[in-house]
This record gives structure tokens, sequence and C-alpha cells, in this order.
């Protein structure tokens, strides 16, 4: 006689409310959407999603871009339309109820909306703290009356909140298992026509026309002094598009007319990866510098209203990632004024004519790199489910 088919058992349903406000946060929705998907239970998401995420099939209520926007100018001239979308987003979620609400990233609009919906009984995690250890530190108790969780990239960040009362979970950056440990160098610079006999030195003056304004001149002429202090090096500069490109190259013809450059569009890591050492922005491309493992210059210039706020609202001493993680100087700042050709060339100069220096600087890079290896997805995953009370992904049951 056949045995019976044992009883099958309903999966539970969630409905989790989330917002995404730019690419990046796409993309940690995106992962995080995958890793759910391997709990035993069944998953609908609405909120505020990018293409990533509404390919997974979330449900994106607004725009995505709509929330994007560029210094205080930009805010400015949307900042009543991004009123608007948020009131209409709180409503809409408190009357749905949804078992959970995710904010990735965008602090300026999640931590507000976050603080409606956790007062009217939803869980609540952010994901990416925002800089409120370095900028803004009065926010801190709005994220505690927002947050249930805070989902934490960096390991500072989580000594942090436990100083602070928040809940927070270390998930690691995703950025480390998207660059590459060991890149093939040697393609690279075959593919963006670099020589592969000289030393190479990257200048990434930014991915904003704000930026490359205030920064492309005096990379340039930085690096025509250290072409002249070190004959046959090649200098290489990765710009997000051709128009930003085109007016790199204008900026080439006032200040460097001679210098060996060679402009490649996008592929900026693969820039950074080529590079002996990498003259940028600060920002992002300082923290990916890090990962890569290269020796590297930070700079940045603002404009006088910025840097009135800077004074008056931030809390550190440094500016750049990479001496956040190690909680000193491990790289050269040359801000505002500081930011010179001449300081340029002396700050670069130190990496070029120093063999010593720079194994020095790649090991704190590789110490860095690994204290951030972790799957960011999987353990935001894990934290989520924990609050919504599910059991093991299905894959780690069936490995039992």
């Amino acid at each position: 006689m056949p045995r019976p088919d044992p009883p099958v058992t309903a999966r539970r349903q969630f409905h989790i409310g989330i917002v995404a406000g730019e690419v990046s946060g796409d993309m940690l929705g995106a992962g995080l959407v995958k890793a759910l998907a391997r709990y035993p239970a069944d998953f609908k998401f609405t909120g505020i999603a990018g293409p990533a995420m509404q390919a997974l099939g979330c449900e994106s209520r607004f725009a995505m871009e709509r929330l994007t926007v560029m210094g205080l100018e930009g805010l400015f001239g949307r900042i009543r339309e991004i009123f608007c979308i948020r009131r209409n987003l709180k409503e809409y979620l408190i009357a749905e109820q949804p078992d959970l609400f995710v904010g990735i990233d965008a602090p300026d609009f999640n931590l507000v909306l976050e603080k409606h919906l956790r007062r009217a009984g939803i869980p609540v995690v952010h994901y990416v703290s925002p800089t409120v250890w370095a900028w803004r530190g009065y926010r801190i108790r709005l994220i505690r009356k927002a947050v249930d969780r805070m989902l934490a990239l960096f390991p500072f960040e989580v000594e942090y909140y436990h100083r602070h009362g928040v809940p927070v979970t270390l998930v690691g950056h995703p950025m480390v298992r998207e660059i590459p440990a060991q890149p093939d160098i040697s393609r690279y610079k075959q593919e963006m026509g670099i020589d592969p006999a000289k030393r190479i030195v990257a200048l990434m003056p930014g991915s904003r026309r704000s930026e490359i304004s205030r920064l492309a001149g005096d990379f340039l002429a930085g690096a025509g002094m250290l072409a002249e202090k070190f004959p046959g090096l090649q200098f290489v500069s990765a710009m997000p598009n051709n128009e930003l490109m085109a007016e790199l190259q204008v900026m080439k013809r006032v200040h460097a007319p001679d210098l060996d450059l060679v402009c490649v569009s996008g592929r900026s890591r693969d820039v950074m990866a080529c590079a002996d050492v990498v003259l940028l922005a600060s920002g992002t491309a300082a923290l990916e510098a890090a990962i890569i493992g290269r020796p590297m210059v930070v700079a940045y210039k603002v404009s006088g209203m910025t840097k009135l706020m800077v004074k008056l609202f931030a809390s550190v001493d440094y500016y750049s990632m990479p001496n956040h993680l190690a909680g000193r100087a491990i790289v050269p700042e040359l801000m505002q004024e500081h930011c010179t050709a001449g300081n340029i060339c002396r700050e670069v100069s130190r990496y070029l004519e120093d063999d010593q220096e720079v194994k020095k600087i790649t090991a704190l890079f590789s110490e860095l790199r690994n204290s951030m290896d972790m799957d960011a997805s999987a353990i935001a995953a894990a934290a989520i489910a924990s609050m919504l009370k599910i059991s093991a992904p299905d894959d780690d049951i069936a490995a039992c």
C-alpha cells in the first residue's frame, strides 16, 4: 500500500516596504531580494525601487530617479516634490501595514519616513549607515527613534552604534566581492592602450562636472610637474562619459598640453588597478582604490557654502574612507587650499620614490579589505529573517 504524501505546509507570506534612492541602493536592494528568496517564505516588496529591484518583482510606486538630487542646489529645486512623495508613501505604507520596512541609504528621505512607520508599529531596518559619525551627529537622536536595526557596512560603525544604544549588524561592504582580488592587469592595459613598460599614475578628478572644474586643473598641473621629475611616466584618466572626457581634454590643453595622458570612458576600477599611484577626488573612489590595493593621494575642493557647513557640522579629523577605517592618517588628504600642484607632486612622489612606503600601504589595504569581506546580502537577509521569525533558508535545510 503506497505511503500517503506528507501534508503540505503553506508558505508564510510577508509584505516588505522598501525604498532605494539611487543606483547603489538599487543594487544593494536587488542583492537583498535575491538572498531573501532562499528562505521558506513568499515576499512582496513595495515602495521605491530601481531597475535591478524591479526586475526581481519589486513594485515601485514612484520612479527612483525622482529622489536622486545632487548638492544643495538640486535639493532646494526639488524639495516640494520629494516631500510630496514621502507623504504619499507614508500614508500608503501605514494603511497597508507591511510586516517590515527596509530603507536603503538615502537617509534624508528615509529616516523621517522610518520614524513615522515605526511609530505606526511597523518594524524598521535601515541598510547602510548614514555618516552620522562624521557629519551632522545630531541625527543619532532621529536614528534611535526611527530604526529597530541598523545594517552597517564598516566595522568602526558597529562600535559607534553600540555606544549610542542602536541595535546594529555588520554586513560588510558588497564592493569587496565585486572587485577582483587578482585583476588581469596585462589585459586591462592592452585593452585601454596603456604602455605596459611605463609606471602609471591615475588621475581621477571625480565624476561630476563641478568636481572636475574644481580639481582637474590642479591634478593636471601636478601631473605636469611629476612628468618633469620622473621622465617616462604615463598618466591615465577615466571619465564616466564622453562629454566629461572632452571637458578634461580642454583643461589639459590649458594646464598640461604635453602630458602623456590616456583617457578612458568608464572602467575607473580597471584604470586604478593598472596604476602605481592613484590621485583621486575624495569619495567612493578612495574606498575603491583601497579595496583594489593601490597607493593613493586624496584631494577635494568644495564651494564656500559647503565649506562653512562642514566647519559647523563635521565631527571627524579625516575625510577619506581609508583613514576612517584605519582610525588614523594612512593616506594623504589635500583639502581646499592644500590641493595645489606642488602639494600633489610632493605626495605622489613619496610613493614613486619609496618602495617600502608602497609595501606598507598595500599591506594595510589588504587588512582593510579582509575586514569587510563578508556576504553582505546574505547577512542582511538573515537579520531581516530573524526579525520576522523565519526559519533557515531552503538550501541550508537541504544541506543538513
